[in-house]
């Protein structure tokens, strides 16, 4: 926001944890400077350190349509709450993490363009031979287990797990008590929410098992599930076969990018890692739905097209032309129907 505030004139970028705005209130602060400065895009920062805001900043965007305001939050959970509070007013912009191709061309200066689904489910054989002539194999491989943040910008590669946790725990024990008022001894058990999914083949996964392994009731468990599935903690991929599915909201459950397994577990299965990806990326698309067909791994619809993909594994063949194999250990597509798991990286 800062670096923007540069780009645009006639902006004012601000903290709202800073002392002079408590003091003098956002909504006066803000008129103020307007009306003697005709400044008319504000960034504000840490917003929810202002006790009022969401109700400041309804009047402000109320009272004042020429103004345009940017603002961010720390807490993820707690702007997706108030977010929520003022959707008719409010755009909200969602930064995911690093892509594979964004990763290439801020650490290795690899600049390829991104890509749309059809254009890998079409021409990937062309497109996988033309990009990997510039990816080493270990390029992804590093991307996978910890580059998907940009933290390494500015830490040692061995304070990345540490941080990335600290971030994890504080979505649990601080971000959570914003929406949900949990006493502390239920924070510390779904606190191992995200180790235990990280320890378990996806597959085998459920609300109900999760549930009996944190000692919290399912409920309380589904719950949280949501919240940390809308803030890109976790993924929930839903099954809609049957209606009684729908209903008891059976999920396959992973982790929202790879980095996160590496932080629980230092071993994690590999077809672990090949869905969390696959899934990942898949739901970076606008306009795509995702889901669990009944016997195959993952249904993606795009414009009213269905298309099935499985995850390689060692038992899996290739018996049918309208299912599309995602293969982990290929630099180059083997055949028209098999694509390699890293071009999904450039999805876009």
């Amino acid at each position: 926001m800062f670096q923007k505030r540069k780009e645009i004139k006639n902006s004012f970028y601000f903290s709202a944890d800073n002392v002079s705005i408590k003091s003098v209130g956002l909504f006066n602060f803000i008129f103020y400077v307007f009306n003697n400065f005709d400044i008319k895009v504000f960034f504000i920062d840490e917003i929810f350190k202002y006790t009022s805001w969401k109700e400041e900043l309804k009047n402000i965007i109320d009272s004042f349509p020429q103004i345009k305001i940017i603002f961010s939050w720390s807490s993820s959970m707690a702007l997706y709450d108030g977010v929520i509070d003022l959707w008719r007013r409010v755009y909200d912009y969602k930064v995911n993490t690093l892509s594979f191709r964004e990763f290439l061309k801020l650490k290795y200066s690899i600049n390829l363009q991104k890509l749309n689904l059809e254009d890998i489910l079409k021409n990937h054989q062309n497109i996988s031979l033309e990009y990997s002539l510039q990816i080493k194999d270990i390029y992804f491989k590093e991307y996978l287990e910890r580059w998907a943040y940009p933290f390494w910008l500015n830490i040692w590669e061995d304070s990345f797990i540490n941080r990335l946790q600290k971030t994890l725990d504080r979505v649990i024990l601080e971000d959570l008590p914003y929406i949900k008022n949990f006493q502390t001894q239920s924070l510390n058990k779904l606190s191992r929410l995200l180790y235990f999914i990280s320890q378990t083949s996806p597959s085998e996964l459920s609300i109900n098992h999760l549930s009996k392994k944190v000692w919290v009731d399912k409920n309380i468990v589904d719950s949280v599930m949501f919240l940390l599935s809308k803030i890109g903690t976790i993924n929930l991929v839903q099954k809609w076969d049957k209606l009684s599915e729908k209903i008891r909201k059976e999920y396959k459950i992973l982790l929202w990018d790879t980095n996160k397994y590496f932080v629980y577990n230092k071993d994690v299965e590999i077809w672990t890692i090949r869905e969390a990806f696959f899934v990942s990326e898949i739901k970076r698309l606008k306009n795509i739905e995702i889901s669990l067909p009944a016997k195959q791994d993952y249904l993606v619809k795009i414009n009213d097209n269905n298309y099935i993909f499985e995850i390689w594994w060692k038992n899996k063949k290739l018996n049918n032309k309208n299912i599309f194999i995602i293969k982990d250990n290929i630099t180059v597509s083997e055949h028209k129907n098999i694509i390699p798991l890293w071009l999904f990286g450039f999805l876009g």
